[in-house]
């Protein structure tokens, strides 16, 4: 199967997985295994549908990565979200139950269990046309996904838990479910003025977080809470807001002073706001369109960001949101089609990558089948993803295993166990 985007979609292409309507998540447009004609298409492209999962020969084994379960769970969760900002939108009070969202991400959990080939994000939660939903959609999906990757991390993160409970990540979800929804109370002028300039000093901006946290510390988990009120604090002591101390005196919060919960949220949250410049209400892709993820991933590297972020969460960041998502149509430097069928995280910006030929050419009998492993093919590169060139925003490793989260995992285990064997010597 190949993702194609809705620009790229021709007649006679047969649907791999259903197309849900944007705006109503629940509602299927299309199902898997209708072929497309010319009517579809430009329907599709009115309602906002902005990319397809479609059948391709010789690309059957990618549907390990797309997983029908696991979609249904992150419609689930984008329908409680667009639900309860909706009602923030025109109730002072927004009710919200906790055990209802968590169910919702213990279903999301569970799925991914069942399918670790699935912890990947290689597709957008419903609400493209709902910039500000399909923003908390993502920051939910995003942070469970890294989460999971992080369970190492989240054990010595919070030792005063059991390592089980430690690994529960279900008030992450909730908390970034929800990280953004005081966004829901500020006024149209602030909201326009940030959409026009995504200045993140403006001070009436500023306050969402504070607005967010009061509505909801009294019904979410305490955890989940925290994240909705720090999620725009910084791992080198910048963002907001800081800690008042008994002096009255407002002081950075650095490293893992930081909740890891919010060192978690606060990526995604970088991530998806550089990918996708619209994400606060009364945004619209059409003034800022999207970026692929291969150069947010650069940004982040680059410039400030970098030293906003916790080094390890960013691993985690990089191995399930890769610069090249799976079932992705690329363009190599030679002039080839290719779809990227696999990655490592020592070159994430060199994967696997197979032959094809244009879209439109679905129907051959005898597909390519040649495969290229890009970190042995130096002499090519990606250069164009969905129409965008991204020629220049390849990046490489500075040093070995800067990516790699499983490295780093295993690099913390030996660590821990060195120093336990070291105290127990007489």
């Amino acid at each position: 199967m190949l993702r194609v985007t809705i620009a790229n979609a021709r007649p006679g292409m047969i649907l791999a997985e259903s197309v849900h309507h944007p705006a109503a998540p629940q509602t299927v447009l299309l199902r898997s295994g209708v072929t497309l004609d010319q009517h579809a298409i430009p329907k599709l492209r009115e309602l906002g549908v902005h990319e397809l999962w479609i059948h391709y020969p010789g690309l059957e084994d990618l549907v390990r990565f797309v997983d029908p379960r696991v979609l249904s769970s992150y419609r689930d969760i984008a329908h409680h979200i667009g639900s309860a900002i909706d009602t923030a939108f025109v109730q002072s009070r927004v009710d919200l139950d906790f055990f209802v969202y968590r169910r919702a991400i213990m279903g999301l959990l569970v799925h991914l269990a069942n399918n670790p080939s699935a912890a990947v994000f290689v597709t957008e939660l419903a609400g493209a046309d709902r910039p500000f939903v399909r923003h908390c959609g993502n920051l939910c999906a995003l942070s469970i996904l890294m989460g999971l990757k992080l369970d190492f991390y989240l054990v010595r993160e919070r030792g005063r838990l059991s390592s089980f409970a430690a690994r529960d990540i279900t008030g992450l979800g909730v908390g970034a479910m929800f990280a953004d929804i005081g966004l829901a109370r500020l006024d149209d002028e602030t909201l326009r003025r940030y959409n026009l300039r995504l200045d993140e000093n403006d001070k009436a901006w500023r306050t969402h977080t504070q607005l967010g946290y009061d509505m909801v510390r009294d019904q979410l988990d305490p955890a989940a809470s925290a994240v909705i009120l720090n999620h725009h604090q910084h791992f080198d002591g910048s963002g907001f807001p800081g800690r008042t101390v008994v002096t009255g005196e407002v002081v950075p919060v650095t490293g893992s002073e930081l909740h890891i919960f919010t060192r978690i949220v606060t990526c995604a949250d970088t991530f998806d706001r550089l990918r996708n410049p619209a994400h606060a209400p009364g945004a619209s892709d059409r003034v800022s369109p999207s970026i692929p993820t291969v150069r947010a991933l650069r940004q982040m590297i680059n410039g400030p960001f970098r030293a906003w972020l916790d080094p390890i969460v960013f691993k985690a960041l990089v191995s399930v949101a890769p610069p090249y998502p799976p079932g992705s149509m690329v363009t190599l430097s030679d002039g080839n089609h290719a779809a990227v069928v696999g990655w490592s995280p020592q070159e994430p910006c060199r994967p696997v990558v197979q032959i094809i030929e244009r879209p439109d050419s679905f129907a051959r009998s005898k597909p390519t089948t040649e495969r290229i492993d890009l970190r042995s093919e130096r002499s090519l590169q990606i250069i164009e993803i969905d129409g965008h060139d991204v020629a220049d925003d390849n990046f490489s490793p500075s040093e070995p295993h800067e990516f790699d989260i499983g490295f780093a995992g295993r690099t913390m285990f030996n660590r821990v166990h060195s120093d336990l064997r070291s105290a127990a010597r007489p």
